[in-house]
């Protein structure tokens, strides 16, 4: 059977324009035939637009595929974008946490601190005081032995004195 490019049209279900384009193809011209003045194709050169608008249709649905598989990626991509920036907000969260955590450890430190150094310095008043206490006991026993001397030379002056007297005077003495 021979087609000319308004059969060729129909039957494939494209425009003359694209029939008469894909005549003058270098695949399609070995089968081209000249019948009435017109331009026409056997069954080979039929087979050989078909092929050609295959091919077309091939790259045209690749292109679209690259298309959509684009589409996709950038979808994916803001996807990725905005999981990203939602994991960097509750980062910054939680470092605005641990930085709380942290100022109050470093008060609890501190506090800390001087209470240690408080309680040092009750440490070195409660350890010093055995040594105040040996000092007052020192200065309390010297005190106590002057008395005692004073006492002692108070009585031996009397003794003295006592002894010097005689009989009446110690009798009125009394």
């Amino acid at each position: 059977m021979i087609y000319d490019a308004f059969k060729i049209a129909k039957h494939l279900n494209i425009s003359k324009v694209t029939a008469y384009a894909k005549m003058k193809l270098p695949e399609v011209k070995p089968f081209l035939i000249t019948h009435n003045g017109k331009t026409c194709v056997d069954e080979k050169g039929l087979e050989a637009i078909k092929q050609c608008l295959k091919y077309n249709q091939t790259a045209e649905s690749e292109v679209a595929a690259t298309v959509v598989a684009s589409n996709v990626v950038t979808l994916l991509k803001e996807d990725m974008i905005e999981i990203l920036k939602n994991d960097i907000e509750f980062i910054k969260q939680q470092l605005n946490v641990k930085d709380g955590q942290l100022y109050d450890i470093n008060k609890l430190l501190e506090n800390t601190q001087v209470l240690f150094k408080q309680e040092q310095e009750k440490n070195k008043i409660v350890l010093s005081l055995p040594q105040t206490i040996k000092e007052h006991d020192i200065q309390l026993v010297d005190t106590l032995t002057h008395s005692l001397e004073r006492q002692r030379a108070k009585a031996l002056a009397e003794e003295v004195l006592h002894r010097k007297k005689g009989i009446f005077q110690r009798l009125f003495d009394k």
